[in-house]
C-alpha cells in the first residue's frame, strides 16, 4: 500500500464561529460564547483588541481538512481546527514530497522526516499544525485499512467509557450541574490587563461559579496565557474558599518549565495544567523535567498529532503526570480510551454554550458525551467521516 494523493480543503460556513482572516469561516458549531463573549487572552493588554477575540485572529486560526489516498483505495482523513491556509501549503509545497508514494504505516518515519526538514522555519505554529492534520489522517488510514478503530492500534480499552469536564463561560456554568460530567472549567474574562479591578472580579466569579456547582464538581479556571505570576498567586490566595482544582496556561508560553515551576509553588494545592500552546515535544520534556505542571495538555491538533501527544504521553509517566489533552473531540477521545494515565478529558460547549452538541461541522459522527461521559464504538479509524457539503477545495494560486 501507498500514498498517492493528497487531497486538502477549506470548511465553508454559514455559522459564526471562531474566525481566522483568509476564509473567514466558522471554526464551531453557532458560534455563541466564545466569539460572543469577554474572554481574557494574550491581546488584553490593547483596548483595541481586547473586547472579543475575532477582533485579532488571523488566518493560522482557519481550520482545514486533510484527505489521503492509496493505490489501494483505502483513505485516511482529519479535520483540524488551526493551520488553515498557512499549514495547507506546508502539506503541499513541502511535506507531499516525503508522503507520496510511500507507506502510510512507517507513520514514524514520516513524522520524523517532517518534523526534521521544517527545524530550518517551523518546529510550532502552522508548521506542527500541518503535521497534526497529516499525523491525524494517517492514523485514521491505518485503522481503516486494519479495520480497528485507533483506540486498539495504540493499546486498547484502558476504561469502560471516558468520563468529561466541560468548558465553558462564567455565565452559563449553572446549566452544567447535576449533568453528569465530572467538572465544569471556564474562560477567564479578566487578567493581569485589568489590573486590581480585574482581580477582585475573578474573584467574585470563583465565588459564583462555586457557589452555582455546589461541591460535588470540580472547578477549572483557564486563563489563555493572560495572567502573570502576581496576578496568579494573589487570586489564589483570595479565592481558597473556591476549591479550584487547576488554573491552566495561567502565563505565556515560551518560558513554562522556569516561569511555571515558580508558579507551583506558590499556588499549591491549586494545580498548574499547561502545554495547550507549546508545540515541539522538546518543550514539553523540559517542562517535564522542571516539574514545572501537575497536568500536562498538549493540544494534539496543533503540536504535531497523535505521535507527538503519544511521545509526551511516554515522558510523562515516569513523573506521574497525567496527560488530559487539551480541546475537545473524537482524536483526543481516542488517545484517552487507551492511555491509562489520562484519566479523563475535556468536551468544550460550543453556541449558547448550555447543551452538548457537536463540536466540529466539518465532521459527520462525532461522539458526544452522555451524562458527562463518552463511549467510543468499534468503527475502524476515528470513526467519522468528513461532512463534504461544507468542503471546498483550496486554491493555491488564489
Amino acid at each position: 500500500m501507498k500514498i498517492s494523493q493528497i487531497k486538502l480543503y477549506r470548511i465553508k460556513s454559514g455559522n459564526t464561529g471562531e474566525k481566522g482572516a483568509r476564509f473567514g469561516e466558522s471554526q464551531y458549531w453557532g458560534g455563541g460564547w466564545q466569539t460572543g463573549s469577554h474572554i481574557a487572552n494574550p491581546m488584553s493588554i490593547y483596548p483595541k483588541y481586547a473586547q472579543v477575540r475575532t477582533l485579532w485572529m488571523g488566518p493560522g486560526q482557519d481550520p482545514y481538512a486533510i484527505e489521503i489516498f492509496t493505490d489501494e483505495g483505502v483513505t485516511g482523513c482529519a479535520v483540524n481546527y488551526g493551520g488553515g491556509y498557512f499549514a495547507c501549503a506546508v502539506i503541499e509545497q513541502h511535506f507531499s514530497k516525503f508522503l507520496i508514494g510511500q507507506d502510510p504505516f512507517n507513520i514514524e518515519l514520516l513524522w520524523d522526516q517532517m518534523y526534521r526538514s521544517t527545524m530550518p522555519y517551523g518546529l510550532g505554529g502552522v508548521t506542527a499544525m500541518a503535521m497534526s492534520g497529516v499525523d491525524l489522517a494517517l492514523w485514521d488510514l491505518m485503522g481503516k485499512a486494519s479495520g480497528q478503530p485507533v483506540y486498539r492500534l495504540l493499546g486498547g480499552q484502558t476504561k469502560e467509557t471516558i468520563p468529561c469536564y466541560v468548558t465553558t463561560h462564567p455565565d452559563l456554568v449553572s446549566h452544567w450541574k447535576n449533568s453528569g460530567f465530572l467538572g465544569v472549567k471556564i474562560a477567564a474574562p479578566w487578567g493581569m490587563a485589568d489590573g486590581r479591578t480585574g482581580l477582585i472580579k475573578m474573584q467574585k466569579c470563583l465565588e459564583d461559579c462555586r457557589s452555582a456547582l455546589g461541591d460535588a464538581m470540580e472547578l477549572m479556571v483557564d486563563c489563555y496565557l493572560s495572567w502573570d505570576i502576581e496576578f496568579a498567586s494573589r487570586l489564589a490566595e483570595r479565592a481558597r474558599d473556591c476549591d479550584v482544582k487547576w488554573f491552566e496556561d495561567p502565563l505565556q508560553n515560551g518560558w513554562a518549565e522556569h516561569m511555571n515551576a515558580e508558579l507551583r509553588t506558590r499556588i499549591n494545592p491549586i494545580q498548574v495544567a499547561i502545554g495547550n500552546l507549546e508545540y515541539d515535544v522538546k518543550a514539553f520534556a523540559a517542562i517535564l523535567a522542571a516539574r514545572a505542571c501537575d497536568v500536562i495538555q498538549p493540544e494534539m491538533q496543533w503540536c504535531g498529532g497523535l505521535t507527538a501527544v503519544r511521545r509526551i504521553a511516554a515522558m510523562a509517566k515516569p513523573y506521574d503526570v497525567p496527560v488530559i489533552p487539551h480541546g475537545s473531540g473524537v482524536y483526543n477521545y481516542h488517545f484517552v480510551q487507551s492511555n491509562l494515565n489520562s484519566p479523563f478529558a475535556e468536551y468544550l460547549s460550543v453556541g449558547d454554550g448550555t447543551a452538548v452538541r457537536p463540536i466540529f461541522e466539518a465532521i459527520v459522527g462525532e461522539p458526544l458525551p452522555v451524562n458527562g461521559h463518552v463511549t467510543l464504538g468499534a468503527s475502524p479509524g476515528f470513526g467519522v467521516e468528513l461532512n463534504r457539503d461544507l468542503l471546498a477545495p483550496i486554491d493555491f494560486q488564489a
